[in-house]
């Protein structure tokens, strides 16, 4: 019983933790003056210039094509991001402005500091062992849903 209270209590943790580092990163998204799901998509056009459709866009964030739309129109509004017909007329090319990079270069900015923040005062040492654990609850619970799949 003793473990078991044990691994609640720090499985209640890392919760906790993951959403006081959700908070801290959504105040900072929030300081840029974008909401959270414009950010999100901000952010991964800025990483994935690749991205040609919105449909594409809705497949790699879970997002339906309609939220995506919105999204993109408040983006577009905001002279964050341009839309062109593409080469093939069935979709809107998307590309990032130079005002949406600067949002972008902003908050990677301010990530890295809540981030430094979240690990201050953590050793080289305890972040290699708790990196390891982390690997090894992973793995397990990734098995885990894995056995239930194939039942």
């Amino acid at each position: 019983i003793m473990t078991e209270n044990k691994n609640y209590n720090l499985i209640f943790k890392m919760i906790k933790a993951n959403r006081i580092h959700k908070m801290a990163i959504d105040n900072a998204a929030d300081s840029l003056g974008i909401h959270r799901s414009q950010h999100q998509m901000l952010m991964k056009l800025a990483k994935n210039d690749s991205i040609k459709s919105q449909k594409q866009i809705a497949d790699e964030l879970g997002v339906t094509q309609a939220a995506v739309t919105v999204t993109l129109s408040k983006l577009e509004k905001e002279g964050l991001i341009e839309r062109r017909v593409g080469k093939d007329t069935r979709f809107n090319e998307i590309s990032i402005t130079d005002k949406g990079r600067e949002i972008v270069e902003k908050s990677r900015e301010l990530f890295v500091k809540v981030d430094k923040e979240a690990f201050r005062n953590i050793t080289d040492e305890q972040l290699s062992v708790f990196e390891s654990c982390l690997d090894v609850i992973y793995n397990n619970l990734d098995g885990l849903l894995l056995k239930e799949d194939k039942q």
